[in-house]
């Protein structure tokens, strides 16, 4: 999509959304500057600790709780005071619920060497979930819950409709690797027929013109036979249209081919195979045919040689046209599968957006959008290898993900790390 049908797009949905009256409604953490490290995002500043993370309190008890990523994997560290002094004897926990109802337990450790509580375990991106914090000190448990949301909106189901938002199910699929062979089309030959007289005489009648439809069985002319005096019906061996005609009345038809029918619901596309490109092209291999906004998914059905001592072999594949929007002689492209490997789970391309340093799609629960960073595998241009960042029958956006992050970046809910 060119950058100025992005901003058209844009704008023809922010002015329908103002004229509706209801906006994509973004529950996502104020921005602001963070750094390389970030103790929680909300839509209001929370309280700040000396070490930059949030800080929790209750009574005489204080927590100052970080994510900390600065040359390390994002990690939790935690400092726990009480009346101002540092205690090293709690026993400190963090749950982080995540949209779809998966739950992170994290545990933590004293660190002696840099005096704070050290979590367990690398903190996953997204950094966006409902904490729980639990203390327990001297068989006192003490708590805090908050929201710390990144990269999640709230979009209605009439707006995203209304955006052309669309989404699919992650599953397993196939990533195909597959050559690009050039050639055009042209009239199958099963498809080509040249009609003669049967019995050679004078042309008495002629009943088609040239560029006529006609079907099978129908007359063409009317022949009298030289040898028998005898007339007879010259009639139409195959559906289709006459594109020659060397018949007038009054001739001796002779031997010579009087009509030429051709049935265009059938096209073959003629695709050069160079002596490179011989050893990956066999007949069966699934085949899709381009010629600018046009594409068919056809098999190649056969090979041969090209013929007058053309350095190259032709490979054809059908095309069915019966709505008649191909022609012969046109130049085309084929992408010709010449293998498939099964992944475990696959996503559509569309549905990638850059996102900071990260290729992203977005999932959906309910009315909810949140980012996902992915790390990806093979593509073949169509679909892409997931190899972690999302789960088999989660639900993403395949359609219009733009406007999703969008939003995200308006509201600061994609931040800096």
């Amino acid at each position: 999509m060119s950058k100025s049908t992005y901003v058209i797009r844009l704008a023809i949905l922010f002015f329908s959304l103002i004229f509706s009256g209801v906006w994509l409604v973004s529950q996502s953490y104020a921005s602001g500057s963070h750094g390389d490290s970030h103790g929680g995002h909300e839509e209001h500043e929370e309280a700040k600790g000396p070490n930059g993370g949030r800080l929790l309190e209750k009574g005489d008890l204080t927590v100052e709780l970080l994510i900390y990523e600065s040359g390390v994997h994002p990690e939790f560290r935690a400092w726990v005071t009480r009346n101002g002094n540092s205690l090293e004897n709690a026993s400190l926990s963090v749950e982080l619920e995540r949209l779809g109802g998966q739950v992170d337990q994290i545990s933590f450790s004293w660190d002696s060497n840099t005096a704070f509580y050290r979590g367990e375990g690398m903190v996953k991106e997204p950094h966006s979930f409902d904490v729980l914090v639990s203390v327990f000190l001297n068989g006192e448990r003490t708590e805090w819950k908050y929201e710390s949301h990144e990269g999640r909106v709230q979009i209605s189901e009439q707006i995203a409709k209304k955006a052309g938002i669309k989404t699919a199910v992650a599953g397993p699929g196939s990533i195909k690797e597959s050559v690009t062979l050039y050639g055009k089309t042209a009239i199958d030959h099963r498809s080509l027929s040249h009609v003669r007289a049967r019995y050679p005489g004078t042309v008495i009648t002629i009943k088609k013109a040239l560029g006529d439809l006609v079907e099978k069985g129908e007359e063409l002319a009317t022949i009298e036979s030289n040898d028998s005096l005898q007339t007879y019906p010259l009639v139409a061996p195959i559906s289709g249209q006459i594109i020659d005609k060397q018949a007038s009345r009054g001739e001796f038809s002779g031997e010579r081919v009087l009509f030429t029918i051709a049935n265009y619901d059938q096209l073959w596309a003629e695709l050069q195979v160079f002596p490179t490109r011989r050893g990956q092209i066999s007949r069966g291999q699934k085949v899709s045919i381009t010629a600018g906004d046009r594409t068919f998914e056809s098999t190649i059905t056969s090979l041969a040689p090209g013929g007058n001592g053309q350095p190259f072999a032709i490979a054809r594949a059908v095309i069915e046209n019966s709505n008649d929007l191909w022609t012969t002689d046109l130049m085309v492209q084929g992408q010709v599968v010449t293998s498939e490997n099964p992944v475990p789970l696959v996503v559509e391309n569309q549905a990638l957006q850059p996102l900071r340093n990260w290729t992203v799609v977005f999932v959906k629960v309910g009315q909810a959008y949140e980012v996902r960073p992915l790390k990806l595998g093979r593509t073949d241009g169509k679909v892409t290898e997931v190899l972690s960042g999302l789960n088999v029958g989660d639900r993403y956006v395949t359609e219009n993900s733009y406007l999703i992050k969008a939003d995200i970046e308006k509201s600061g809910a994609a931040h800096n790390h």
